[in-house]
């Protein structure tokens, strides 16, 4: 089954993977996004939306009387779902469901692996990274690095790296 795959584990390992700090670069900024992308599809569709359909059966009548309002209190919801699942995962794994299927790790910019203020401090700053704007702003700060650091990364003295060894054979450090 897929989520018994290495490459597609639900959850990353538990011990992430000796990272190669070599590997941090602007070229990541691609995968980065599509790590992102599928962590929020994660979030939305999977915590959220179980939460959701949990509101909806224990309070039916709360939920009726929403009816789309239920959305808009989705959407406002959505972000320390998210923010929250980045920092817990980050912390605990050095990466993200997301970031585990795209092959990337978050360490910091020695190599080790962030501990509870360099994830807090990383993931506030998504906050920066939301902002109607924040995404093209990211993404010029990020592609403008050498290393490839978003704004909450420069704060926060991490980086995303690929692992030494890789799962696709794409790099191996």
């Amino acid at each position: 089954m897929f989520w018994e795959n290495e490459t597609m584990q639900i959850l990353p390992s538990k011990s992430p993977p000796e990272p190669a700090l070599e590997s941090a670069s602007p070229d990541l900024l691609r995968r980065r996004s599509v790590a992102t992308v599928l962590d929020v599809l994660v979030c939305y569709f999977g915590i959220e939306s179980v939460l959701i359909a949990i509101f909806v059966e224990l309070l039916p009548r709360h939920a009726t009387t929403m009816g789309s309002g239920l959305f808009v209190w989705s959407v406002y919801l959505f972000v320390p779902i998210y923010l929250t699942y980045c920092f817990v995962l980050e912390w605990k794994y050095a990466r993200t469901p997301g970031k585990s299927w795209m092959d990337l790790v978050v360490v910091t910019e020695k190599g080790d692996y962030p501990d509870l203020f360099a994830c807090g401090l990383r993931n506030l700053f998504r906050y920066v990274d939301w902002l109607p704007v924040g995404y093209l702003l990211g993404w010029g700060v990020a592609k403008r690095s050498q290393t490839g650091q978003r704004i909450g990364d420069r704060f926060a003295d991490t980086v995303v790296v690929r692992p030494k060894v890789s799962v696709d054979d794409e790099y191996v450090g």
